[in-house]
């Protein structure tokens, strides 16, 4: 089940958010210790809470067995600034319908392009859900995807 995330998840968001950081995303950080402090630094319960509840954007949780196991958040813009799941529900379609449910949120708000910096880790993840790579020539992983209503 997904729904929008409240204030009160704001630590299982943090936990999904920082082990799958830590435990799936190993080919963008390569066990480098300074990197995933790096990159683990505004990952807080304070700073997720502030994301929960900013009013231009969403966030969305999915729940299994009454579990969190996967998070996601979205600028009203369309920009897509986290999609994560616990490497126990990996491959099982739920970051996709976090996705899915993510991108339907903003299309009514006018925002017909979602747009993303990706992770090593996730790139094969937004290519499958039609997501383009742009600047290929360089090593920045962005991404877009033209959402119709």
């Amino acid at each position: 089940m997904i729904r929008k995330a409240t204030e009160s998840d704001a630590e299982a968001f943090c936990n999904i958010i920082r082990t799958s950081i830590i435990e799936l995303c190993g080919p963008d950080h390569q066990g480098n210790k300074e990197i995933l402090e790096d990159w683990l630094e505004n990952k807080t319960v304070e700073n997720c809470k502030a994301w929960i509840i900013n009013e231009n954007s969403n966030s969305f949780i999915a729940e299994k067995n009454g579990n969190i196991v996967g998070v996601c958040h979205i600028g009203h813009n369309g920009h897509l600034f986290l999609c994560y799941v616990l490497p126990s529900v990996k491959g099982l379609g739920i970051g996709g319908a976090l996705l899915s449910v993510a991108e339907r949120s903003v299309v009514n708000l006018d925002s017909k392009l979602i747009f993303l910096e990706s992770t090593v880790t996730a790139r094969g993840f937004y290519k499958h859900h039609g997501y383009i790579e742009k600047n290929k020539d360089n090593n920045d992983l962005n991404f877009s995807k033209l959402i119709l209503p």
